[in-house]
């Protein structure tokens, strides 16, 4: 087996069946990898409708979160090469393909493919305007901070082997702390810019702040919590800062300007609202 793709999943059957039906297209071929899908929510019973690909199963982790998902599914993988999506991302047909071709290059170890953000049918364009304004920037992430999210993200099977598992106790961030884990141990990380996912942005500002909500608590686990008091402050004022630079954006209207303004700011200082009270011990992270 050349390659085994990851697929961590918990009671999101509908766009699962969409993400796995654009892996049965890959120009690859089916024989040529293995999709490992990891239910973490056992207690919730597969669909009878799901169709499951004759180079495809189904496995449970009762461990909550996707890295104790990902975890089982670096176990059991067979693949000399390991491919990691999400179960709402939709590769496009060549997204294996192109990314094989990185991996010929013997000095090249991870490849963090391009994310294109798209608006649900159902989703409204604000939060679909927020999420492509700030959310996904692959390109950064891989070549500026070494470190890439696991809905697009290739590697080496010797990285897993020498760098161990992602840290299941963090809530979110445990794909930028394993990727970056891996690229301080010297190996080196590649942008795909045609290694192609599309992933749908939020439906709307409520799911937005969910999102935010757990990220905030990802980041106070890794590294918010250890600050000293001026660093919090120092963090606290960056963060919260009004977006101006949203008015220089080309091609928005003026009002979809100043609605995109104001909307990141209610979410900043939601976010930032989240760090006080996980600091001050009022509440626990969120994980979903």
């Amino acid at each position: 087996m050349k390659l085994s793709i990851i697929i961590p999943t918990f009671r999101d059957w509908d766009d699962l069946s969409a993400c796995i039906e654009a892996l049965t297209v890959q120009t690859c071929g089916a024989d040529f990898f293995e999709i490992l899908i990891i239910n973490n929510s056992p207690e919730t019973s597969v669909p009878e409708r799901f169709k499951i690909p004759n180079n495809a199963r189904i496995v449970n982790e009762s461990k909550k979160g996707s890295y104790a998902a990902r975890n089982l599914g670096l176990k059991l993988a067979k693949g000399e090469l390991i491919g990691f999506t999400d179960s709402d991302c939709l590769p496009e047909p060549n997204w294996i393909a192109n990314a094989l071709e990185y991996f010929n290059n013997s000095d090249i170890h991870l490849v963090g493919g391009k994310v294109e953000l798209y608006q649900p049918s159902d989703g409204d364009r604000l939060t679909y305007l927020y999420e492509k304004c700030f959310s996904f920037n692959q390109k950064r992430n891989v070549e500026q901070h070494k470190q890439s999210i696991t809905a697009n993200l290739f590697c080496r099977r010797i990285v897993p082997n020498t760098i161990g598992d992602f840290a299941e106790t963090l809530l979110s961030g445990g794909d930028f702390e394993w990727t970056r884990r891996a690229t301080g141990s010297g190996f080196k990380i590649i942008y795909g810019e045609n290694v192609i996912i599309k992933h749908p942005a939020r439906r709307n500002l409520s799911e937005m702040v969910k999102k935010k909500k757990r990220t905030i608590g990802g980041m106070y686990t890794r590294f918010y919590k250890d600050y000293t008091f001026l660093q919090k402050l120092n963090f606290t004022i960056r963060f919260v800062r009004p977006h101006v630079k949203i008015f220089t954006y080309k091609n928005l209207s003026v009002k979809e300007k100043f609605q995109l303004f104001f909307a990141t700011w209610y979410v900043e200082c939601i976010g930032m609202k989240e760090m006080f009270l996980l600091d001050f011990k009022w509440k626990q992270a969120e994980r979903t």
